[in-house]
């Protein structure tokens, strides 16, 4: 739930109000635009460290290595 905001100026009057409805739209907008261009996992592969993927099939070898790809 958001609650409407009131923007004031220098002066303190009043400049604009935004609405609940416009501030809950502008949220999730703004959320689901920012978990697609996430840069962390935008056009890479994910890749295990050497070290870490040979402790592993030690201690786990009968683990597929798909499930970490």
């Amino acid at each position: 739930m958001f609650f409407p905001v009131t923007i004031y100026d220098s002066a303190g009057k009043v400049k604009k109000v935004l609405s609940s409805k416009k501030l809950h739209e502008r949220h999730w907008r703004r959320f689901f635009d920012a978990e697609n261009l996430s840069s962390i996992t935008k056009g890479r592969k994910r890749e295990m460290p050497k070290g870490l993927k040979g402790k592993l099939d030690q201690e786990f070898p009968k683990i597929s290595v798909r499930l970490f790809r």
